[in-house]
């Protein structure tokens, strides 16, 4: 029996915010308020590295930092960004088998949101202690490739449909069945259209 898989993508998507970036201001909070100023600094530090190298290295830096921390409570952080989840009730209730959240946003908290969300899995960007690598960040083909990857230990065919808002996830997006874009600026219709991609929009 064909199984109906409908892949759905976090922030700007599930979501209407960046969660990484609230999540960055509530590990600041979290440091202030039990006093531990060394790690504030050390986020401060990895923070600043944006400036100078990559998005990507920047929130690797911040995951090592909090790899086997156990003072950090993920759900209160995730009940704060709650009145900020899109309405996709329509979509994701009914006639679905496999529903998987891929994001590139820390499965340390992006998990918590998918279980609270009724998907059957997560898909994101995990704690590591391997030296940096641009793959690992679940984002474009890595992501990919990662929802690929489990369509094929759940014995799916394909993504019947997939809803996101960024141009980083066109290489989902060529492999859906049918897309659903939130909000989408012009550089992503610009990116649709240059492919031959038909689509529903969603404001």
């Amino acid at each position: 029996m064909k199984k109906r898989v409908l892949v759905v993508d976090l922030d700007g998507t599930l979501f209407n915010i960046n969660t990484f970036h609230y999540f960055i201001k509530f590990l600041l909070l979290h440091c202030i308020r039990r006093l531990n100023f060394i790690l504030f600094f050390r986020l401060c530090f990895a923070l600043f590295s944006r400036v100078i190298s990559s998005h990507a290295r920047m929130k690797y830096k911040v995951l090592f930092l909090l790899k086997n921390r156990k003072d950090i409570d993920y759900q209160i952080f995730v009940n704060s960004v709650a009145s900020e989840k899109r309405d996709l009730s329509q979509y994701i209730n009914g006639g679905i088998d496999i529903k998987i959240l891929a994001t590139a946003a820390p499965s340390c908290y992006a998990g918590l949101i998918a279980k609270n969300e009724g998907f059957d899995l997560c898909l994101g960007t995990d704690f590591t202690s391997l030296s940096f690598n641009e793959a690992f960040e679940n984002v474009r083909e890595v992501k990919k490739e990662n929802v690929l990857n489990c369509l094929k230990l759940k014995g799916a065919e394909y993504i019947d449909t997939f809803i996101t808002d960024h141009k980083d996830d066109l290489p989902l997006i060529m492999l859906a069945k049918k897309n659903i874009i939130v909000r989408p600026n012009q550089e992503l219709l610009t990116a649709l259209k240059q492919n031959s991609i038909s689509f529903e929009v969603i404001n």
